[in-house]
């Protein structure tokens, strides 16, 4: 027997906590489907405040000037026969990935117009498409080649009728549910305006949603910029009168 595998079975093996996270409870929140089968919720549909896009060398533009914007084939005859390798070796650039853009872009047009500011496969394209508003997802069928031989467009409003009847499918009213429930948590729970610290929101399948509280890096993700800017010549609150006796 190897006496040093029975000395490290009997070790008190202790596991390091995070760094820089701040004591106190940890509150969490159920997430068994039951809980969140009930009526659709209420639900406004987006509208569009702007955009802004990035060119080829990832730079930024508060507008629509370097978006590219995606032209059906016809869909009459044969399959459109996209080859996904063409171009690839020659026009594809790929991203500096020692370079963390984080939120900067979005940061940064949010800044440029905030004085615009008031106040499964299907699951994902559904939750990616339904809360923003987007009507259609063209999917494309490759064949074992990489060639694309076929196109589908899938109504987002029509997506869950896919798998209505499967057992093991998913209702979007309990996705909806969920969701206001989980922002309600979150509402509830961020009390603290404070950019340095972050609520650290963790979930394992089986087991309910947690939460954690963290003060500077590696989590906090707002640049000092833009908290500077978003900072600078604001008005101070006013002062509630005291009641006169």
């Amino acid at each position: 027997m190897d006496r040093r595998g029975t000395k490290r079975r009997g070790e008190n093996i202790e596991v390091a906590e995070p760094r820089n996270k701040l004591p106190g409870p940890a509150p969490s929140m159920p997430t068994d489907p039951a809980l969140y089968s009930g009526p659709f919720p209420f639900y406004r549909r987006p509208s569009e405040l702007g955009c802004f896009s990035l060119d080829a060398q990832r730079q930024y533009h508060g507008d629509a000037q370097a978006l590219r914007y995606y032209s059906p084939p016809p869909t009459n005859g044969q399959g459109p026969n996209f080859d996904l390798r063409d171009g690839y070796p020659d026009r594809y650039q790929p991203r500096d990935e020692e370079i963390r853009e984080g939120l900067d872009h979005l940061l940064r047009w949010l800044l440029d117009h905030r004085g615009q500011l008031e106040g499964h496969k299907l699951l994902k394209w559904w939750a990616q498409s339904f809360l923003l508003g987007i009507p259609n997802v063209v999917a494309g069928f490759r064949n074992p080649e990489g060639f694309i031989c076929s196109l589908k467009t899938f109504p987002t409003m029509e997506m869950f009728e896919y798998v209505r009847n499967d057992r093991d499918g998913w209702n979007p009213s309990v996705c909806m549910n969920f969701c206001a429930a989980f922002l309600s948590f979150a509402q509830n729970t961020v009390v603290q305006d404070d950019p340095r610290l972050v609520y650290l929101f963790s979930w394992e399948p089986g087991s309910p949603v947690t939460v954690s509280k963290h003060q500077d890096a590696p989590y906090a993700f707002l640049p000092t910029w833009y908290v500077e800017a978003m900072t600078q010549d604001l008005p101070s609150p006013p002062k509630t009168p005291s009641p006169k006796n």
